[in-house]
């Protein structure tokens, strides 16, 4: 029993490590990677070096980057997922009809990830790539915490600080606890300059016939081509695409 707790604290810490070296865009040093993991620098040492060997980190002087092992993965899971074979039709319909770019996100941990997107015949001013991390606590993120227990909420919300949006709105932990109790009452999320500024969103939870959530739909556009009124009139679209999308889960 105690060698399995050990082989299992081994691949959590392994993973900690490519999660985090994922998240950064130029390579870090081996005492950064301890630092922002907690592991001791002996123990990061020891598991970069087997990660190097395996493919799934690359070493340089300059430091550590992903290898190329995390791309085949990123190959698999393309092929494999479920959820983007069913969505990726939907979405290409969804923007057809909208002329706005449609994505579709997971959660994993307290992140969310883009899995598939259709980008718009006028393409977003930003671009976001797929496999790209996002927060969960601000934009269309918040489809996730809206549906999660109260002991999960708990665990992954700041107990008492705020968190500033992109057009400089400090939002209270109260105040998402409050909005993530009136996305569960209407079954979208509005998003209004939150996360990037100068964007309107909207985003819906996509739901299986047993009730589980495997992702979430969203369209954007910027708030100079379409009001919030406007893009509140292309929920009906959004929320068939979901239903849709769940349908074939």
């Amino acid at each position: 029993m105690a060698e399995n707790n050990n082989r299992g604290r081994t691949v959590e810490r392994s993973l900690d490590i490519v999660d985090y070296v994922s998240t950064v865009r130029s390579p870090v040093k081996l005492s950064q990677i301890s630092r922002q993991t907690g592991l001791h620098l002996a123990t990061t040492q020891r598991l970069a070096t087997t990660l190097v060997q395996r493919g799934y980190l690359r070493a340089s002087e300059a430091g550590y980057t992903v290898g190329p092992s995390v791309l085949s993965l990123a190959r698999a899971f393309t092929l494999q997922d479920r959820l983007s074979a069913a969505s990726f039709p939907v979405l290409q319909s969804l923007t057809e009809t909208t002329g706005l770019t449609s994505s579709i996100y997971v959660r994993t941990g307290d992140t969310r990830v883009l899995t598939c997107r259709v980008e718009a015949p006028h393409p977003m001013r930003y671009q976001l790539p797929i496999g790209h991390r996002l927060e969960l606590t601000r934009g269309g993120g918040k489809i996730f915490l809206a549906y999660l227990s109260s002991e999960e909420l708990d665990g992954l919300l700041p107990v008492d600080s705020n968190e500033d949006l992109a057009d400089g709105r400090a939002q209270s932990r109260d105040e998402l606890v409050r909005e993530l109790q009136e996305i569960r009452h209407h079954g979208y999320h509005l998003s209004l300059s939150e996360r990037q500024l100068g964007t309107v969103s909207l985003t819906a939870p996509i739901r299986t016939s047993d009730g589980d959530l495997p992702g979430a739909i969203n369209i954007v556009a910027h708030d100079d081509t379409l009001s919030e009124e406007q893009m509140m009139n292309l929920r009906p679209q959004l929320m068939s695409a979901a239903r849709s999308i769940g349908e074939h889960m």
